[in-house]
């Protein structure tokens, strides 16, 4: 699927086109509703052309010949589709971008002058790579996860350099003197055992610094001692982006650390999506650079102070013109886009299902004509609003 510099280049390339954007919701659980898409998609693609009814023949026959790839597009998929979501970009006569995604997607079908891009930002968070370590006093396995697919990426060993005690008879070596009782064998392979695991959890915190992506979590696993010690060790820059998980044992094999860095994958970006909506809320009730609910959010983007764009499923589902204006004035201005789920959703929902950081203040709007109009007074402002 694409990246996010690919989609926002694909939706400024079609801003001026007509374009076919269609979401559908694939795999289910319950085999009976596996090709309930279908039903919706059609009932979707029937209410488009009611709302052409009035509009050109060649917008008309243009919208046709997009429904008509889009036909050749899912035919492979008689028996429902093999993912639970799939997406695809058509403009007159060329598929733009067709493809499965990692999560479901409502389906819907949208005619519109650009693509509508908004429901694709979920699935970009969920292909956001991961690094996993697992970890014992033998060696550490780092691997990186992404979408489904487990990539072993370094394996380090705990090498111990173990210089035994000489044995008795043996003629005294440089520097030991006879009346001095040496170490025991036990204690000396000991400390080169610990020697070594330290070296090796030196070099795999090396390993998942360089692996890292900027905004990617690590999920830790193993020996539950040896694990706490590596968590402890990275460092303090990582420490809200770490998930230690005692489920993942040192001997996990290649489907089961797939499995629980799927899972941890999920809790750390719950866990990251609920502090950043922390964050803006504190900093909304505090004056500060934040923009809370559709109303400031909307005057922060036409004011171009967006950083970052924070919107809920919930407000996408309800109001989809709005978000889809959102979107693409963030991604204009440079912003970065997240669709927050889970309890960050829930609190944001409670403020609307919108929000901004920005990039400096952006002051009241009353305040701002005011300051614009200082000889205006405050009823002839509200009368004009």
């Amino acid at each position: 699927m694409m990246t996010y510099t690919q989609l926002v280049t694909l939706e400024r390339s079609l801003r001026d086109e007509r374009v076919l954007s269609v979401y559908l919701h694939g795999a289910a659980d319950d085999p009976a509703a596996r090709l309930i898409w279908r039903t919706d998609l059609e009932r979707s693609l029937r209410d488009l052309r009611r709302w052409l009814a009035g509009s050109s023949h060649e917008e008309r026959e243009a919208f046709e010949r997009c429904v008509k790839l889009l036909d050749e597009l899912l035919a492979p998929f008689a028996a429902g589709l093999p993912s639970p979501g799939w997406a695809a970009f058509i403009t007159d006569g060329v598929v733009q971008d067709a493809e499965r995604l990692p999560v479901p997607m409502p389906t819907m079908a949208i005619w519109s002058t650009g693509l509508c891009v908004a429901p694709y930002i979920r699935a970009l968070k969920v292909t956001r790579p991961i690094v996993v370590g697992v970890v014992d006093a033998r060696k550490a396995r780092i691997y990186r996860y992404r979408v489904g697919e487990l990539e072993l990426l370094e394996t380090i060993h705990a090498h111990a350099t173990i210089d035994m005690p000489a044995r008795m008879g043996e003629g005294p070596r440089v520097g030991f003197h006879p009346g001095v009782r040496g170490e025991t064998a036990r204690d000396a392979v000991h400390r080169a055992r610990v020697a070594g695991t330290d070296r090796m959890l030196r070099e795999a915190d090396e390993a998942v610094l360089k692996h890292a992506a900027l905004e990617g979590g690590i999920v830790i696993g193993g020996s539950s001692r040896i694990a706490t010690r590596f968590k402890n060790g990275l460092a303090v820059s990582l420490t809200h982006r770490v998930l230690q998980l005692e489920s993942l044992h040192a001997d996990a094999t290649e489907a089961e650390i797939a499995a629980a860095a799927k899972a941890g994958a999920s809790a750390l970006r719950d866990a990251a999506d609920l502090r950043r909506v922390a964050e803006l809320i504190e900093a909304d009730s505090e004056g500060g650079s934040a923009a809370l609910g559709p109303a400031a959010t909307r005057r922060a983007l036409g004011r171009k102070a967006v950083r970052e764009l924070y919107i809920t499923g919930r407000f996408l589902e309800d109001h989809m013109a709005e978000a889809e204006d959102a979107v693409r004035e963030a991604l204009d201005q440079g912003a970065t886009v997240e669709q927050v789920a889970g309890g960050a959703a829930v609190r944001l929902d409670a403020h609307g299902g919108l929000a901004a950081r920005l990039r400096y203040l952006v002051p009241n709007a009353a305040q701002r004509e005011l300051e614009l109009m200082p000889d205006a007074a405050p009823e002839a402002i509200s009368g004009n609003r």
